[in-house]
């Protein structure tokens, strides 16, 4: 768990700094968008090859890898915008992408298979909140380092949080040595020994929110910046505000799921959040009046919590319904759908954005998406129970 926080710090910083640095060396926002894009491609041409090779061995290794490799291609990825150097920003964008998977994709199964099988939802609720509490912490001190002293600019700052990453490789090397693997299936059959038509299922509803969420999430600080006129102080500050809400409802979530099922920990909680991001669109409407960044912070803040905390119950529906044997490949799939949605939504927002389309009608291409998403993840836990229900 420990090895996630500390390459999520460097995932936060990211986030929410690397935008900036790059507007501030002159990148337009498109061109970001392009060369951001290439991250994601990796994890998707990556994620699958390894869930393949992972499965039935013992994933500390892999953790390590990540837990050195990924500070490391940090550093040199700020020194590459710092130079200004369009080619080997992106090819260090596309080696962020596999240092990242390595963590990312497996330490979910890896928990699973060694943790508390009692403690489950619990588990799957705190994976989640690790990269929401490093938000906090990266939003709260990116807004009140600069503060306090000039020094702590944003390429400084990522510097100092890609070395906090480097952490992680202490606590890679406190896992044990023996460890429950997965049941290794032969590559040749593969076809035959994954129920497919469930992970089929389970990666649909998936799909759906991760492209249009591609067109958004990853670039929401270029929006506050462009339509609201929003640095990255304040930008910072209002996620560590919004994730705090997030850490907090994380935690509600488990026994909101047990009192109500899934129709309200993930049905309900989704079409609010939507609301709110339709709400916060419109902001760009009447960007000239006092009202709108405070409706736009405001719906930020009540999204965030609403959408993050269904993360935890969709992972943990979508693994149930999979069963065990199919846990790693759903969790790589999962992870590629993302990535590369992200990658060709990074590359259409691109597209978009160069021929001056508003951000107010792109985030309304993530409503929409949204919208189906929420309808299938309906008629999936509609599916579960009923499996649920045969099975016992």
């Amino acid at each position: 768990m420990m090895i996630d926080v500390s390459i999520q710090f460097i995932n936060a910083a990211f986030t929410l700094l690397l935008n900036y640095q790059m507007l501030d060396h002159g990148f337009k926002d498109y061109e970001i968008t392009s060369m951001v894009g290439n991250r994601y491609l990796t994890v998707l041409l990556c994620a699958f090859p390894l869930a393949i090779i992972a499965k039935g061995k013992k994933l500390k290794p892999f953790l390590m890898a990540g837990a050195i490799s990924s500070p490391i291609v940090a550093l040199l990825l700020i020194w590459g915008i710092h130079t200004h150097n369009t080619e080997l920003i992106r090819t260090l964008m596309s080696l962020w992408g596999v240092t990242f998977s390595l963590v990312q994709i497996l330490v979910l199964p890896y928990m699973l298979l060694n943790g508390n099988k009692d403690h489950e939802t619990e588990s799957i609720a705190l994976f989640f909140s690790a990269g929401n509490f490093t938000i906090i912490i990266v939003g709260l001190f990116s807004y009140l380092l600069p503060l306090i002293n000039k020094f702590f600019s944003t390429e400084i700052l990522l510097i100092i949080y890609s070395i906090i990453g480097f952490t992680g490789v202490y606590f890679a090397r406190k896992l044990p040595d023996e460890e429950n693997v997965g049941t290794k299936i032969p590559l040749i059959n593969l076809h035959t020994d994954y129920d497919w038509a469930l992970i089929f299922q389970a990666a649909i509803p998936t799909f759906i929110i991760a492209f249009g969420a591609g067109f958004t999430i990853p670039f929401i600080n270029l929006f506050f910046k462009n339509v609201h006129g929003m640095e990255s102080g304040p930008f910072s500050l209002m996620n560590s505000v919004a994730f705090t809400l997030v850490v907090i409802t994380a935690f509600l979530i488990p026994e909101i799921k047990r009192r109500y099922g899934y129709q309200v920990a993930i049905t309900l909680v989704q079409c609010f959040a939507v609301l709110a991001l339709f709400v916060m669109g419109t902001t760009e409407w009447y960007k000239g009046m006092p009202i709108a960044i405070v409706v736009a912070v405001g719906a930020f803040i009540v999204r965030q919590p609403l959408m993050n905390m269904a993360g935890p119950m969709t992972s943990e529906l979508t693994l149930n319904y999979v069963g065990e044997k199919n846990r790693e490949m759903i969790s790589a799939i999962n992870a590629a759908i993302w990535s590369g949605c992200w990658f060709a939504s990074a590359k259409i927002f691109s597209i978009l954005r160069e021929e001056n389309i508003a951000y107010s009608n792109i985030i309304f291409i993530t409503v929409g998406f949204y919208i189906i998403g929420v309808a299938w993840y309906y008629w999936l836990i509609k599916a579960h129970e009923r499996k649920t229900a045969i099975h016992g």
